[in-house]
This record gives structure tokens, sequence and C-alpha cells, in this order.
């Protein structure tokens, strides 16, 4: 019978052997546990609600696209930056026509975005951001934007009917030539609109007056 090790009997270094040996997987998950723990309360004590949700569709260069942005915005509506943050999905990009085959999982993920709520700026290109405008997933502009602005961009107004269920009215606007876009480079030419389902239309009507009148 093997005889039983007398753990008092062991040097300190033996001591600490003895225990990784026998006991590694223990202390690993304990390891684990707590670091996940951890993780999460730093993640609820640290998270801030977005002050807005923004999905940009078609960017000039996604990878390097960011949030960084809309810091102006911020700080000319004085919001504390750390308070209030942007949440930016820029990620998505389409052909500009309706050949959705070659993108079929990024238009599931736009699908499912839009459908489970939460967002409330929509900027893009191509026939993907025409179709939801079309099919009303956008506001009637003339609910957030003064009668100046509309009248600044008569001209470029895209008009829905929710597929001839409603009146034309205004839900998204061209943007030409907007320096704001071009700046951070976004776009060269862009849609822009503001989701039905935004819950933060007030913070998105302030947005689109800086946007359409920067």
């Amino acid at each position: 019978m093997e005889k039983k090790t007398d753990f008092k009997a062991l040097s300190g270094k033996a001591k600490v052997q003895y225990i990784w040996d026998y006991y590694r997987l223990h202390i690993l998950v304990v390891i684990l546990v707590a670091a996940f723990v951890i993780s999460l309360i730093h993640h609820y004590a640290t998270y801030r609600d977005p002050l807005l949700n923004v999905i940009m569709i078609n960017v000039n260069d996604s990878m390097s696209a960011d949030a960084g942005g809309f810091d102006e915005f911020l700080e000319a509506g004085g919001y504390d930056l750390k308070e209030n943050p942007i949440s930016l999905n820029a990620s998505l990009n389409f052909p500009e026509n309706q050949e959705y085959t070659m993108t079929y999982n990024d238009y599931q993920v736009l699908t499912m975005m839009v459908a489970a709520g939460g967002q409330d700026l929509f900027f893009g290109t191509g026939e993907v951001f025409l179709d939801y405008a079309e099919e009303g997933a956008l506001i009637d502009l003339r609910t957030v934007l003064s009668e100046e602005t509309l009248a600044k961009y008569e001209d470029c107004l895209v008009y829905s009917t929710e597929n001839g269920e409603t009146e034309p009215y205004p839900c998204a606007v061209w943007l030409s030539d907007n320096e704001w876009i071009q700046k951070y480079n976004y776009y060269d030419t862009c849609y822009f609109g503001i989701f039905y389902q935004s819950e933060k239309q007030d913070v998105s009507g302030e947005f689109a007056e800086f946007l359409l009148n920067y």
C-alpha cells in the first residue's frame, strides 16, 4: 500500500508542488470562475446605455469606421462623451443593386437588427437602403425636422408610401455634398434616415438637424 504523503513534513516549495500536482484542475476552475465574475462585474459597472444606436451600411472603409465622428455632435449638444456613448455598426456591406446573393448573411443580420428594434439612425447607399425606406422602416422626417431644414433639402428627399398604404411622406435625405460624412470618411454621398422604431426620436432629431445643417 502506498504510503500517504506527510504534508506537514514537506518543505514550502514541495508543498506548493504537491498542491499543484493534485489540485491543479480545481485551481484552474476557481481562477476561470473568478475571472468571469470580475469581468461581469466590470462590464455592468462601466456599461453605459448608448445615447444613439447607429447603422451605417456600405461605408467607405468598414475596417476603420468608428463612432468618433459623433463626438462633435455630442460636444455641440452638451452631452457627456463618457456617459452618453454612440453605438455604431458599420460592418455591413451590400452591392448597389438588388443582387443580395453574395451578402446573404449581412442581409440577415440587418433584417434581425431592424426587426429587434432599438436602432435609431440609418445611413447607407444602394437598393438595400431604399427598400427599407420605401417599405416604411423610417419615420416621417416632418416630425423631427424644422420647416427650414426640410425646405433646404426639398430636392433631396426620398418619399415612402409604405407600399401604397399611406400618403407619400419624406423618410430619408440624399446627402450629396455633406461635409460631416466626408470629414470622417464615412461616405462621399449617402442616404440618411431615422428608424420608426427609434425610442429616442428627440435625440435623433437633434442629430438630424446637426447633420443637415453642418
